[in-house]
């Protein structure tokens, strides 16, 4: 039987019945959430013709000195206006007096209450003042419902003059590691580097998440797996979804009321990737055990799951291009870790789903169809990873890179 077709599974996540919960919330407790509404500015911005330096607010005029009449100071405003020959000493982000210039304290001298301008420096209406409404309007739409607020957005909303935001509510992760391996110190013992991967990418997404380890028998699987579904929206684990003897992951969900939407898709890595869900609409999500499978089915399916409990959000694709000749000569459709430097998009060399020093030194990963090449220059689409910007990746050690069909 052919595999599900990445697009066919995409469709399937994005069709499951799913309630989304609008909450309100302060604005200090609102980053990472996802907005109900649109936030639109609540005064003109500037509010006022606001000074852009220090120095001094005059009328134009064709004389250099000036009777200096007054000081207005940032949250201050000048109720009378100026006449002919007078100034006032203003400072930074106050409101300017109608009609006035401002011209810089450095270009000036002053001697008690007269100022001198600079010889040469042009004295014309609204110079160095920022109007009000340039920037925008009252009414203007600052922030669209579906956006998830960052630190730039939280500040953009302050501006417009909110202080509480309807946000949809994120849904309670549970997240569950398997196998007697991971974390042992013994011989075959491995590093659980899957479960602070999952933690850290709610962690980015604003969402609550409560993480367990369960060992490969059956009984303790299943009682860590019910415990989390009872507190959790979303249960996501990592291992046991493949064809091995101790993959139990599957059969343990159905017997805990998951009924099965997908398992395995056509895709490297992450072929295995197991989802679910039970009348009482909680989701279930089995994951791969290879860290580059988790890192990549974690930004393909998990990320936007959790988007469709709050408004469809989804993490954003680009297009780039890429930097140089490259071929995919694949069966499955590759979601291959890559770099984004200034020329464009570089494919990292791997060696498989457990190389994850290769995904972490990247960026991100780029879109190839199964059997394709591509020139220098082709665009295209690149999903950054979420939570990390330019800069904030791994060294990838020195090694001989090479290719591994292994999903």
């Amino acid at each position: 039987m052919p595999l599900l077709l990445y697009d066919d599974a995409m469709a399937l996540l994005r069709g499951l019945p799913i309630d989304s919960r609008a909450v309100t919330v302060p604005l200090a407790e609102a980053a990472g959430k996802v907005l109900v509404r649109d936030v639109v500015a609540n005064c003109d911005q500037p509010p006022f013709d606001r000074a852009t330096m220090d120095g001094f607010a005059l009328l134009p005029a064709d004389e250099q000195s000036f009777r200096v009449v007054g000081t207005v100071m940032a949250g201050e405003r000048r109720e009378s206006a100026l006449g002919a020959g007078e100034a006032v000493a203003i400072m930074t982000g106050a409101p300017v007096p109608r009609g006035c210039c401002v011209i810089p304290v450095e270009l000036t001298q002053r001697e008690g209450q007269v100022v001198t301008t600079e010889v040469g420096y042009e004295l014309r209406a609204g110079r160095n003042v920022a109007r009000q409404g340039e920037d925008a309007k009252r009414g203007d739409l600052v922030l669209r419902a579906g956006t998830r607020l960052s630190h730039a957005g939280l500040a953009a909303a302050a501006m417009a003059g909110a202080t509480g935001l309807s946000v949809f509510d994120p849904p309670h992760l549970g997240i569950c590691t398997t196998g007697d391996e991971v974390g042992s110190d013994g011989p075959a013992g491995v590093a659980d580097c899957n479960g602070p991967l999952l933690s850290a990418l709610a962690d980015a997404l604003g969402v609550p998440a409560e993480r367990k380890h369960a060992r490969d028998e059956p009984a303790h699987l299943k009682e860590t797996l019910e415990s989390l579904a009872a507190m959790s929206d979303v249960v996501v684990t990592v291992g046991g979804v493949s064809m091995g003897e101790k993959d139990l992951v599957p059969g343990m969900a159905q017997e805990l009321g998951f009924e099965k939407v997908l398992h395995k898709v056509a895709i490297q890595p992450g072929k295995p990737v197991f989802l679910a869900q039970r009348a009482d609409g909680k989701v279930f999500i089995g994951l791969p055990g290879n860290p580059v499978s988790v890192l990549a089915t974690a930004h393909l399916f998990l990320a936007p799951l959790l988007g469709r409990f709050m408004g469809g959000w989804e993490p954003a694709w680009i297009e780039r291009a890429l930097a140089h000749d490259h071929a995919h000569r694949g069966k499955r459709r590759l979601f291959l870790p890559a770099r984004l430097e200034a020329n464009g998009l570089h494919p990292v060399a791997w060696n498989g789903s457990g190389d994850l020093y290769s995904a972490t030194a990247a960026h991100g990963f780029v879109d190839l169809a199964a059997g394709g090449s591509w020139a220098q220059g082709d665009l295209l689409r690149f999903l950054p990873y979420l939570g990390q910007g330019p800069g904030e990746h791994s060294v990838m050690p020195a090694r001989v890179g090479g290719e591994a069909p292994c999903c």
